[in-house]
């Protein structure tokens, strides 16, 4: 279970005391999209998102949108804002973070995911030896296949919550 346990839990994205991971030694945040940043299916970055990314970017730390998305999906999402992007990641496996983190010359241990799923963000923190930040859902609503994850979560969090 412990490869489903984060490293810190936020109950909003907003929550996140960036100056405390520059003081860290971190130096990239892979951002998960919907329900972590913006509500499921909203079409571009809120203005709340891209405050949150900004801030990121004036602390030094490389802000790096990574979805299990399509293209589509987060090319519309992210539009003409100057934010790195990734699509298909293949959350949970660690290969596209570990790809990603070496393009910039970074050490996995320098590296944080933030992201409102377990079994695909957390996890994939844990795959990669990253920081893992669990911010809570914004929203109820999901995907039909994030549904069927939220269920396996349920079980895992009685796992996770009787050793935190």
């Amino acid at each position: 279970m412990k490869l489903f346990k984060p490293s810190q839990i936020l109950n909003r994205f907003d929550e996140l005391d960036i100056n405390d991971l520059k003081n860290g030694g971190f130096k990239a945040i892979f951002i998960d999209i919907d329900n972590t940043i913006t509500s499921p299916g909203v079409g571009s970055l809120t203005a709340e998102a891209k405050k949150f990314i900004e801030d990121i970017k004036i602390s030094g730390i490389t802000p790096i949108i990574f979805s299990n998305n399509t293209k589509k999906r987060v090319m519309s999402f992210v539009g003409d804002y100057d934010v790195e992007w990734h699509f298909f990641a293949l959350k949970p496996l660690p290969f596209s973070f570990i790809k990603v983190a070496k393009s910039h010359g970074y050490k996995m241990k320098e590296c944080v995911v933030l992201g409102d799923q377990l079994l695909t963000d957390i996890l994939g923190a844990n795959l990669s030896n990253c920081y893992g930040i669990y911010s809570k859902q914004l929203e109820e609503k999901d995907t039909p296949l994030t549904t069927i994850n939220r269920k396996i979560e349920k079980i895992i969090w009685r796992f996770i919550d009787e050793k935190m």
